[in-house]
């Protein structure tokens, strides 16, 4: 297994960057060979750290290594989508490339971003609410719309009350500022959202980062920091499921440990909400936690259909100090009427026998994606989820395989450093429930074919450098 070191600040250090290499010199080894940072071979994490004191031209360098990736068909960043979502789409590249395919690279999970009641909504609150919110939450930004999805968003929770975001990102960042004070403690799985960590880090000089997944060791240090602080406040936060190797914590033991600390624990729902369990309420609900967790964060789309973020819970002054209090949320147009009518629209698939429907049909896509490239000797991490993470392990090897892939017909993401650890690059698979079995198959089929494609010259066997042995157990993926 590989082991990440800590960096000063806690979090875990994933390789420093190549800083102060000259733009003449990025250039000439991007084209001429293996000096420097070959876009083959170069990680992401080492392209040049920005420095310099104009603070415009810092970013010379940094764009020269991308430009050479997309030379050489090696950046699948930045696509655009030349129509709705579909699990057979066409996007643009960076370059203008059209492509086109099989896409398992949109979060549309139970494949409601092109539903005709969705659509129906969006038409209706258009016509009456027109384009946008006008103000702020805290002012007169509110519609109604937005007020009847914030009152679901409780309902489906088991929350008193819940507060509707921009974003998701404003949603996580917005709760812990709100929420922390500069002597309050913070306890965060290593890698949870950036939301929530620059949340943290903007509020407290009491961050306590702890190694992914470690759950006893976040209970003993909840329990030592109750123990010498008996007045601070404490945050405990994690996730529902990590995305990038579709981990689920023990949300049980947490949520215990800080009953017994007097602590708070807040569960940022990835993307199990509304696409998997009874009701949609994902692990969340298969943990038993639903109503017991103090606070909820989540987003509104990659199932809903729609853009946005939410805060859930049982105080009963937190929706109202939210408003107030956070940055992100009164200093920002509220969600529009448009898109809360989506939402809105989406919930009540979530809620019907369609989306019970809807979400069968995704479980079973997952587990046909999962089953078939595991026989075909991939590796694929975690627990099934929407999202299939299949390790494709050094960037060199995972960047030819993605360019392959995306020449073939599929449209795939790829993380690589500094995102995840060296050695850990992925295929974060996002899964429909529009996906017929026939597409699984040729996505399994294309990814067979890719790495082929990618072998290395000397031959060697892929398949197997992509076993565990070769690679070592998944750890330190920060992306999300």
């Amino acid at each position: 297994m590989h082991s990440s070191e800590q960096s000063d600040n806690g979090w875990p250090d994933f390789g420093s960057p190549l800083c102060g290499t000259s733009q003449g010199m990025l250039l000439d080894a991007a084209m001429d060979g293996p000096v420097g940072m070959n876009p083959d071979t170069s990680a992401f994490g080492d392209a040049p750290c920005p420095s310099g004191p104009d603070l415009l031209r810092r970013w010379d360098d940094h764009h020269t290594h991308w430009q050479a990736r997309l030379v050489e068909g090696l950046d699948p960043t930045a696509r655009l989508l030349l129509g709705r979502i579909a699990p057979d789409s066409r996007a643009m590249t960076r370059g203008r490339e059209v492509v086109g395919g099989l896409n398992f690279a949109s979060s549309d999970h139970l494949s409601l971003a092109a539903h005709p009641a969705v659509l129906a909504a969006a038409s209706a609150a258009l016509a009456k609410f027109g384009t946008q919110a006008g103000g702020t939450a805290a002012a007169q930004g509110r519609s109604l719309p937005l007020q009847q999805l914030e009152e679901a968003l409780a309902d489906l929770l088991c929350c008193r009350e819940a507060s509707v975001f921009p974003t998701d990102w404003a949603a996580g960042y917005g709760a812990v500022r709100t929420l922390v004070g500069e002597d309050d403690h913070v306890l965060i799985d290593a890698l949870a959202a950036p939301c929530l960590r620059e949340g943290a880090q903007a509020a407290t000089r009491n961050l306590h980062p702890m190694p992914h997944g470690a759950i006893e060791a976040i209970i003993h240090r909840l329990a030592r920091l109750r123990a010498a602080d008996a007045k601070a406040g404490i945050l405990v936060m994690t996730e529902s499921v990590f995305t990038l190797d579709s981990s689920v914590p023990a949300l049980r033991w947490l949520r215990d440990a800080c009953l017994r600390h007097g602590a708070t624990l807040l569960v940022r729902l990835g993307h199990d909400f509304c696409a998997s369990g009874d009701g949609g309420l994902g692990f969340l609900g298969r943990e038993g936690v639903i109503g017991e967790t103090d606070i909820v964060v989540g987003s509104l789309s990659g199932v809903i259909g729609a853009s946005g973020g939410f805060v859930a819970s049982d105080a009963p002054g937190l929706a109202q100090a939210l408003r107030l209090r956070a940055s992100t949320l009164h200093a920002s147009a509220a969600l529009s009427p448009l898109q809360a009518a989506i939402a809105l629209a989406g919930l009540g698939i979530v809620a019907s026998a369609e989306g019970a429907q809807r979400r069968r049909r995704l479980a079973a896509n997952i587990e046909r994606l999962r089953a078939s490239l595991q026989a075909r000797a991939f590796q694929v991490l975690g627990e099934a989820s929407a999202v299939v993470p299949v390790l494709l392990g050094e960037h060199a090897l995972a960047r030819r395989l993605t360019r392959a892939a995306i020449a073939a017909g599929a449209l795939v993401d790829l993380i690589e450093h500094p995102a995840v650890s060296r050695g850990g690059s992925r295929w974060p698979l996002m899964v429909m429930a529009d996906h017929t079995a026939a597409q699984i198959d040729t996505m399994v089929e294309i990814a067979v074919a890719a790495r082929e494609a990618a072998r290395p010259e000397d031959g060697h066997d892929i398949a197997t450098s992509l076993m565990p042995a070769a690679i070592g157990e998944p750890e330190d993926e920060a992306w999300s």
